[in-house]
């Protein structure tokens, strides 16, 4: 088969390699489609700590069931799957409760895709506790889509927030987006959007949301409140990682208002704890998602919604992952929103 191997910074060649083989208690997965991932674009800047080179990327993916391994009984051969990449050890106290994302060896195991072989090839084996049944109006490319999604469903979970008056994301890139999806079918009343690039504004707006802000707008604070009663947000999703992003966040929530981080951060913060503390703001970090949160993002999603043609904004072979995919994402930012890899038929 063919895979893209991670070796290193810029270093993703396409080559050949045996299939892998399912052992006992796995599935073998024909990709369909996989979405490159933010963090996958960071792998291909950066590097991969803590896991070590030599791994294939991808975590963002549907595809069919090609074999099962000994004693999977679940799943046949020629379903259609959405995979929730999760790894975990069963064992330990948090996975004992059904919070796998908490798994005490969650940072050495990682997600499929980081650490253990993923989706940027023709086949992968996952553990047979990572497929969900894609339902046919589910269509393939919004599938792989779904695993981002669940991560803002995640977070509204953790909120606990029954149909907040307003609610503001912070950060329209892919998360963003999708959690701007999510907050609508969650019954939010208004949706505010703060976030650059007139593609993604635009798409905000189709999303649901009411009002779209520029991050950079001197007048950002004083806007939320005139939006929000005087109050600021009942309710906060940052999704853009980084430190400008988590100050908005924080300084448009209202007293008593949560604030649920999303984006993955890279870098130290400066909070200002003591306004926090006067305001009893709600801080929540959230990691990942949990096996009910992907489902629901799954009947989200296949209720309809996505604009696949702008939100989708190239469908590249696996050939062309790096020229076509890891290079303009990472020195285009504003020219795309989420690009799907597809392994040739």
């Amino acid at each position: 088969m063919q895979a893209a191997v991670f070796h290193g910074p810029r270093d993703v060649p396409v080559t050949s390699m045996a299939e892998p083989v399912p052992q006992a208690g796995d599935v073998l997965i024909k990709v369909q489609r996989a979405g490159i991932c933010g963090s996958d674009v960071n792998r291909f800047r950066y590097g991969s700590h803590p896991w070590p080179p030599g791994f294939i990327m991808g975590h963002e993916f549907c595809g069919e069931i090609a074999a099962v391994g000994p004693g999977v009984t679940d799943w046949q051969v020629g379903q259609q799957v959405v995979i929730e990449p999760t790894l975990y050890c069963g064992a330990c106290w948090y996975c004992q409760q059904g919070v796998h994302n908490r798994c005490v060896d969650f940072q050495r195991r990682g997600i499929t895709g980081a650490g253990t072989n993923g989706a940027f090839a023709d086949f992968v084996c996952v553990p047979a506790y990572q497929p969900h049944a894609r339902p046919p109006e589910l269509a393939i490319d919004v599938a792989a889509l779904v695993e981002p999604t669940a991560v803002s469903v995640h977070g509204w979970r953790l909120a606990g927030v029954e149909q907040p008056d307003s609610v503001v994301i912070v950060g329209i890139g892919n998360i963003g987006l999708l959690a701007i999806l999510v907050a609508r079918a969650q019954g939010a009343r208004q949706i505010i959007a703060i976030g650059k690039y007139a593609a993604r504004q635009a798409l905000a707006a189709t999303y649901g949301a009411s009002v779209i802000l520029a991050p950079d707008d001197p007048q950002l604070q004083a806007r939320i409140l005139e939006h929000t009663n005087g109050l600021g947000a009942a309710l906060v999703f940052e999704a853009a990682g980084t430190p400008s992003s988590l100050e908005t966040a924080v300084a448009v929530a209202r007293k008593g208002g949560k604030i649920v981080i999303l984006g993955v951060f890279h870098e130290e913060v400066a909070l200002n704890v003591r306004m926090v503390q006067l305001m009893e703001k709600h801080l929540l970090g959230s990691l990942i998602y949990q096996r009910q949160d992907f489902t629901d993002a799954i009947q989200i999603l296949a209720r309809g919604g996505i604009e696949q043609g702008r939100h989708i904004t190239a469908e590249i072979p696996l050939h062309a992952i790096v020229s076509h995919g890891f290079v303009p994402l990472s020195e285009q930012r504003a020219a795309h929103i989420k690009i799907q890899v597809y392994p040739p038929t």
